[in-house]
This record gives structure tokens, C-alpha cells and sequence, in this order.
């Protein structure tokens, strides 16, 4: 992560050094010969650069079966837009996966000037759309958009092409529909973790109480809505933390430590911490290069039948297969079971999904 400058500052004179103890003055002559200046480094970045994109393009270009794409538009720390599209496409008895644009959106981000974006790409390097086969995206109204979304637009000049709502980011909304005494925990854990974070006071304090303690942790995790990672870290890394929380919670005299001192309440985080990370693992399994649909309908319907094999399994009390509630003394009642076992009704499309008939496909597919 260093800046390229540090050739000519770092690099070659640490380089003269070694070779001039190993192989001697001559192979220090020849090093001062190699130019290293900054504009030079970066003129060859630039050159290596554009290389990689020329053959990624040549890649797209020449495979017979056909691309397809994926892509997500999203905002930076900065408030500025980011575009970025992949490109998946056999080549040489493999398929490969290759960033193919990434770019600033100055003004809006409507489906037709995401597409504007890609269409011009296409035409700079004679790009075919008619050899799109698949295009990929989350599920704003921007990207699915039936009139006016990406899609439509991608309909309008590569019809043969499937278009796919990204499974991950379904799941990342499917872990908004909760059972309300569920719901409730998740959202008393997403306060708990704000009330310590959004101080710089607490932050330190909290900080030199978990060095106390020789915790593994020092800080807390901010639970993001739109990355499906976050709720189980931050929800196990609360649950790790507890006996400090509930310390530090004391000494403020806060309405948490009661929520720190509830069984019940952390009998639901350490499920939550249980569920949300065997969802973690089955999506960080379905990435990765040399992925196939074959290969992510058997891992998902493995991971159906193992849900139901732990229904069953928390129906007869057994409990083993969740790591952490199996390291809590008590024994979780019989209503916090059947709360687990029954499914969470529909009662209104989360945040990212475009409306209640569109959350209820969802939910049904």
C-alpha cells in the first residue's frame, strides 16, 4: 500500500546495497543504469495497466460461448459513486473472472446512465452485446427496474441474455426477517454497539477495559446494513465481549447492563452469532475462482437439508450444532426453541428491495 515513489527512495538504494555485498561493485553499476524516476515507474504502471484491460477485452472478444456480467454501483466513504462491472467467460478449458470497468459516476445513477456507461465501453472496443448471456445485480429499483432499470435496458439489445438477481445479496435480505423477540435483540445489539462507538470518550475507555481484561477484542464492530458480513461479526464479536460490556455498562450506570444480565437476551445472541455466521461460511463459500451453478445448488441444497436437520434436532433439545449457545450454562428454554424453529412471517419488504410484491417473489423463490 505504499505510493510508487518508494523505488527511487527505498527500493533500489536498499538493492545496491545487497548486491554490492553478494555480487559486488560491477552489479551496483548496472543498477544505477535502470531509471526509476517516479514519472518513469508510473509511465510503465500506466503501460501495464492498459495491457491487462487489452487482454481481458481480447479474452471477451474471442470466446465462443458467449460473457456474462456482473455489476453494482455503490458510494464511497467520500460520496462518491462507484461503478464497477466483472466479466466471467471461458478461456483455455477454464472460466475466468475479470474486473472489466470501473468508473466514477459524476452525476445521477439511474438504470440508463449506468447502461449509457457500459454501452459506450462496448462501443470503444467493439464489444458484441449479442454474446451476453448473463448479466448480474443487486435488487435497487435502478439495476431491476422493468421500464426504465438496467435490465430493461440490457433486454432492449442482448434479449437472449438471463437476468440474475445476485443470490448473496438475497440472503443479505432475507436476514432482516426475524421473529420479533429476534428482531428486538439484533436491534438492542446494533444500539449497544453505537452507544459505545459514536463516543470517542467510550471508544478509549472501553478500549483500556478490554486491555484489562486480556480480551482478544479491543473494540466493537459497526453493523452495516449492506454487507452481509456484518451482522454475524458484529454480533459475535459483541457476544465474545459480553462480561466487559456488562462491566463497563455498570460503572455508567446504563439501562444495557440489564440487557448484559438477561439470560434470555443472551441466549438469542449467542444464536443469532450461531445462524448469521453459518451464513457467513456459506457465502464466502460461494466465491472464489472456477465457480460453478452446478456447484452453489449442491451447497445450497446441503445447507437446506442441514437446516432441517437442526429443526429437528432443536425440536428433541439438542442444540450442539450452534458453537456458541452450547457454551452458555443454562439450558435454552422451550419457548426460545419454538421461537427458532418457526419461520418469521412477511410483513413488509426490508430496505433494498423494490415493493411488497417484489419482497413476497422474493420470499417465495
Amino acid at each position: 500500500m505504499k505510493p510508487h515513489t518508494i523505488v527511487e527512495s527505498l527500493i533500489m538504494p536498499a538493492a545496491k546495497i545487497l548486491v554490492s555485498h553478494v555480487i559486488g561493485e560491477e552489479a551496483v553499476a548496472k543498477l544505477e543504469s535502470v531509471s526509476v524516476s517516479n514519472n518513469t515507474v508510473q509511465r510503465r504502471i500506466e503501460e501495464m495497466s492498459v495491457d491487462i484491460a487489452d487482454q481481458v477485452v481480447e479474452g471477451v472478444k474471442s470466446s465462443k460461448y458467449g460473457f456474462a456480467i456482473q455489476l453494482d454501483e455503490s458510494t464511497d466513504v467520500t460520496n462518491c459513486s462507484q461503478l464497477l462491472f466483472y466479466v466471467r467467460f471461458p478461456q483455455s478449458n477454464a472460466v475466468k473472472t475479470e474486473l472489466l470497468l470501473s468508473q466514477d459516476l459524476s452525476s445521477t445513477t439511474t438504470g440508463k446512465d449506468i447502461f449509457n456507461v457500459l454501452d459506450n465501453f462496448f462501443k470503444q472496443n467493439e464489444l458484441d452485446w449479442g454474446k451476453l448471456v448473463g448479466c448480474t445485480t443487486d435488487g435497487a429499483p435502478s439495476m431491476l427496474g422493468r421500464k426504465s432499470g438496467f435490465q430493461a435496458q440490457v433486454k432492449a439489445v442482448a434479449p437472449n441474455a438471463t437476468a440474475v438477481h445476485c443470490f448473496i445479496h438475497r440472503f443479505a435480505l432475507w436476514a432482516k426477517v426475524l421473529p420479533p423477540k429476534l428482531l428486538s435483540c439484533l436491534n438492542r445489539v446494533i444500539r449497544i454497539v453505537n452507544f459505545v462507538k459514536t463516543s470517542v470518550l467510550n471508544t478509549r475507555l472501553f478500549k483500556l477495559l478490554c486491555e484489562d481484561f486480556g480480551s482478544d477484542h479491543i473494540c466493537l464492530l459497526y453493523n452495516t446494513e449492506v454487507r452481509w458480513l456484518s451482522r454475524g461479526n458484529t454480533t459475535r464479536c459483541l457476544f465474545e465481549l459480553r462480561d466487559v460490556l456488562l462491566v463497563f455498562f455498570k460503572e455508567k450506570e446504563h439501562d444495557f447492563q440489564k440487557d448484559l444480565e438477561d439470560e434470555e437476551f443472551i441466549s438469542r445472541l449467542a444464536y443469532l452469532s450461531d445462524i448469521f455466521g453459518a451464513l457467513n461460511h456459506l457465502n464466502l463459500s460461494f466465491q472464489g475462482p472456477d465457480c460453478t451453478v452446478k456447484e452453489f445448488i449442491s451447497k445450497l441444497g446441503a445447507f437446506v437439508r442441514k437446516l432441517d436437520l437442526w429443526m429437528k434436532n432443536v425440536e428433541s433439545k439438542h442444540y450442539g450444532m450452534f458453537e456458541l449457545l452450547t457454551t452458555l450454562e443454562r439450558e435454552p428454554t422451550d419457548e426460545f426453541a419454538q421461537e427458532i424453529v418457526v419461520r418469521g412471517e412477511c410483513t413488509g419488504p426490508p430496505s433494498g428491495t423494490r415493493s411488497q410484491k417484489g419482497w413476497e417473489s422474493l420470499v417465495k423463490d
